[in-house]
């Protein structure tokens, strides 16, 4: 869904409690209730989707200000339910804690104070609406309490009636999809494209061309595109349309075009168009940077320098065995672990988190999937025959940015893989590390797939995961052992990554 969120940009304000009331160091002396709320009013919200207010104003005379929404009403005056507010929610200070530098330790009341406590007010008062929320088309207002303290512990509120006016219009139509996108027109046959599926938005609209109109006509009701009956060609013809949707509610226009929207040949004569594969990312890894594809974050760093740990090599090689029309991406490199220094290795574990993807614009007409190539070498296996290390993989439907706190499932077991090449039958689950020999005390060695020093294309099906907004899948460097290890009795050895990509491909 296309997020339509407004934002206020204020002063971020800290207020420090410490030997002075704040309201002394503004020079007020006079405690009273809170006034002058004041919200920008937001006029252009999108029916359903998710939205963020600006900061307000509040007048309280240097007091902290606390906020609460007392009641939403639709533009009937009519208080909304709970089916509505369990979606909103608005922001309020921060307690801050923190420790005082020693030279600016103080007394108060006989003993040394060393810390210190503040309130983060930069967001208080920002009003949240979650996404696939109740608010559909209309004017909502919103009535918001302030509430401050006094030093002297005296409470001072007021209600603030429709403190806030929210208006929200149709959901505008933001993935409109042919399937498949590649489709031929016969001359003089009647033929006609596929009828579009809206994938999101509000379905009140109408279709219209923005090009190729001396080429090309449209129903405006249903999207169904055909060659005008004047129409002549001479040779196969490819035509790249603008095809326009107007909302009928609001009249605003959005605008589709492009090879991986809609490709359209025309001819004389029937032309058989290969189905099509978008691959959506494709990060070039060239950096330990989000705009280059993927975050760092090492938890146990072990005895290597953080940024020796993962670092730049070349690519895999075998995309280079891909068949025609396989992406060349300008820059992409490949990764390495280093957990070895002078011989030794002590536990290190580590995650590359690749970005977070939206999979829901191909929940319909695709086959999606993210594909890595890995290679697994120098392991040396403990003195049981365990691997000391592994490159473990893992899901996720919560990540935001804080590792610890998502949830991840691990998915090495449900991986397709081939080693060494790109067109033998993938199968099922990665191979152990290691070069397979000796004995198997986690039963999961097998000569068969012995990936050792070769590199592997590992592919992960994301069909049952077309509905998520917020798919991210991360690479874990995962050690097995205590204390240091080195040489025929445990070497963690070293792990490639490379070519990580999400890809679609139109079904048959």
């Amino acid at each position: 869904m296309k997020k339509n969120v407004l934002y206020l940009i204020i002063l971020i304000l800290t207020v420090g409690c410490r030997n002075e009331a704040f309201t002394e160091d503004l020079g007020f002396t006079d405690a009273m209730e809170p006034k002058d709320l004041l919200y920008s009013a937001i006029t252009n919200a999108r029916e359903f989707s998710q939205l963020r207010t600006g900061v307000p104003t509040v007048d309280t005379r240097g007091l902290i200000p606390f906020f609460e929404i007392v009641s939403i009403k639709n533009a009937a005056g009519t208080v909304l339910d709970n089916t509505f507010t369990d979606d909103v929610t608005i922001a309020n200070p921060v307690e801050v804690v923190g420790d005082l530098d020693p030279e600016d330790y103080y007394e108060e009341n006989g003993a040394t104070v060393t810390t210190y406590s503040s309130f983060n007010i930069s967001q208080a008062g920002l009003i949240s609406i979650a996404e696939e929320n109740q608010f559909d088309i209309g004017t909502y207002t919103f009535t918001i309490k302030v509430t401050t303290e006094t030093d002297e512990g005296e409470t001072l509120s007021a209600t603030f009636e429709d403190a806030l006016s929210v208006s929200f219009g149709p959901e505008l139509v933001t993935n409109l999809l042919y399937s498949p996108i590649a489709q031929n027109l016969v001359v003089g046959a009647g033929s006609e494209t596929t009828r579009p599926f809206l994938i999101t938005g509000n379905p009140d609209v109408t279709f219209s061309l923005g090009t190729d109109t001396d080429k090309l006509q449209i129903d405006a009701a249903t999207g169904i595109i055909s060659l005008l009956s004047s129409y002549t060609t001479s040779a196969n013809d490819t035509i790249l349309p603008t095809v326009l949707i107007t909302s009928t509610i609001s009249q605003e226009v959005t605008e589709f075009q492009g090879d991986s929207f809609l490709f359209l040949v025309a001819s004389n004569d029937p032309v058989d168009l290969p189905r099509r594969t978008n691959y959506f990312f494709y990060p070039t890894l060239e950096a330990n940077n989000k705009v280059f594809g993927y975050a760092l974050d090492i938890i146990t760093p072990g005895q290597v320098p953080t940024e020796n740990i993962w670092t730049q090599r070349g690519p895999s090689p075998l995309t280079e065995l891909e068949e025609e029309g396989f992406p060349v991406i300008e820059g992409k490199q490949g990764l390495i672990t280093n957990a070895v220094i002078g011989g030794a290795s002590e536990p290190h574990e580590s995650d590359v988190i690749i970005n977070s993807q939206d999979l829901s614009p191909y929940g319909l007409g695709f086959d999606i999937s993210v594909v890595f190539h890995m290679q697994n070498r120098f392991v040396e296996y403990l003195e049981d025959g365990r691997t000391p290390t592994e490159l473990e993989v893992y899901i996720s439907t919560d990540y935001t940015g804080n590792n610890a706190n998502a949830t991840w499932t691990k998915i090495n077991d449900q991986v397709g893989c081939q080693i060494n090449n790109v067109t033998d039958p993938p199968f099922i689950g990665m191979p152990y590390p290691g070069d397979q020999r000796g004995p198997d005390p986690d039963g999961r060695k097998d000569d068969a797939r012995n990936a050792d020093g070769r590199w592997m294309k590992c592919e992960f099906d994301l069909n049952d995961f077309k509905e998520e907004t917020n798919f991210t899948i991360k690479f874990k460097f995962a050690s097995f052992f205590e204390g240091e290890i080195s040489g025929p009795t445990g070497r963690s050895g070293r792990y490639f990554l490379s070519d990580v990509y999400f890809k679609a491909t139109e079904q048959e």
